[in-house]
């Protein structure tokens, strides 16, 4: 009888368990959602504040953003086959793209040097500049752990927890902004954006998710790299994505201010100088750059790679900045997150033979809870 009660208990318990609970939670989430949107007789005013004549473009311009950050992830974990060092070929690869990118704004006119005074007038104000050094040397410290956690991990280990993004984007909406606004008078206008409750659900959808893909892939599943290092259940680099997107709440603030204080272009421009300086400047001041790892990029496949990487990237941030512009921090990254996730491991699986086995039913959770997320 006892033996009976226990395996009875533990059937209950299976049953509520992985890939059930799952299902169980997108369920509840999707329930919420139609209720919201088709059953109160409200339902109109839980859409977005922001939901205006921009926001089709802003998401739209959100999911090119996704396919050129997928492209760079991959890039990069080509590149670190070339035993390239992570903060050395984001430096090289930044400072390439703020020469070019200050080349086409004195080409365009958006930045003058025909005299001194001419110039001083085209800089812009001091939050701009206080927004962008703040939000460039954050980016330094976020393209370097990812471009180590592509190289030590996985890319479908790792970019699944980029769903993690979003999440820390509604965190930070919902706790911080309101106390900014009130003490600084910072992000008042996203301090007054109110959320429905499918979206606290949809956040939930996306962190069980990633909890799942994380056991699924703990020391003990298959990978494409057998000596992938752990810290706990998680592997290393997936460890370094989830401290990336606790950054990312914060710099796409920063990003919002300085693309409306001073425009898109010009803040590519001298956001890329200043991440190729942070990054290039504490290589050298920590011994990592020296002549011997200068002269790998002398290799016309390295080139080659830093130079598509350029490409690929500046697709990825200049979508993004307009994106940002348009429309919420939180709608631009569960875009961007939701059909990267499955971009990026889709690469993952095409160009290094990564596995896939076990990890759809996570990654499917997560995109679902993405989506509902930006509805």
């Amino acid at each position: 009888m006892a033996d009976a009660k226990g395996s009875s208990m533990l059937s209950g318990f299976s049953f509520l368990s992985g890939n059930n609970v799952a299902v169980l939670l997108m369920a509840a989430t999707f329930a919420s959602f139609y209720q919201v949107k088709y059953l109160s007789p409200d339902g109109a005013a839980s859409a977005p504040a922001n939901q205006n004549s921009n926001y089709v473009m802003g998401l739209a311009v959100a999911g090119l953003a996704l396919i050129g950050n997928a492209f760079v992830g991959a890039l990069r974990k080509m590149l670190s086959q070339h035993n390239v060092g992570s903060a050395q070929q984001v430096g090289i690869a930044t400072l390439i793209q703020g020469i070019g990118a200050i080349a086409f704004c004195l080409h365009s006119g958006d930045l003058k040097m025909d005299g001194y005074r001419e110039f001083v007038d085209a800089l812009p104000p001091m939050a701009f500049w206080y927004a962008a050094i703040a939000a460039s040397m954050l980016n330094s410290v976020v393209k370097t752990l990812e471009t180590k956690a592509f190289a030590e991990s996985d890319i479908s280990l790792c970019a699944p927890f980029l769903a993690f993004d979003p999440v820390m984007q509604f965190l930070v909406g919902v706790g911080l902004m309101p106390l900014a606004c009130r003490f600084m008078g910072f992000g008042c206008d996203e301090a007054k954006s109110s959320y429905p409750a499918y979206h606290v659900m949809s956040v939930g959808c996306i962190a069980f998710g990633a909890f799942l893909l994380g056991k699924s892939t703990s020391p003990g599943g298959k990978s494409s790299q057998s000596n992938i290092k752990y810290l706990g259940p998680l592997p290393l680099g997936s460890w370094y994505i989830l401290l990336n997107c606790v950054i990312y709440g914060f710099t796409s603030r920063l990003d919002k201010v300085a693309i409306k204080s001073a425009g898109k272009t010009l803040y590519y421009a001298y956001g890329r100088l200043l991440m190729a300086g942070s990054t290039l400047g504490g290589s050298l001041a920590s011994g990592g750059l020296t002549w011997r790892e200068l002269k790998k990029f002398t290799n016309m496949r390295v080139m080659t790679l830093i130079m598509a990487i350029c490409f690929a990237d500046a697709v990825y941030m200049l979508s993004l900045y307009q994106a940002f512009a348009w429309i919420s921090p939180v709608y631009v990254t569960a875009i961007k997150r939701g059909g990267g996730i499955l971009l990026s491991s889709l690469l993952g699986i095409a160009l290094f033979s990564e596995s896939i086995a076990g990890r759809m039913g996570p990654i499917f959770t997560i995109c679902f809870g993405v989506t509902l997320l930006c509805l």
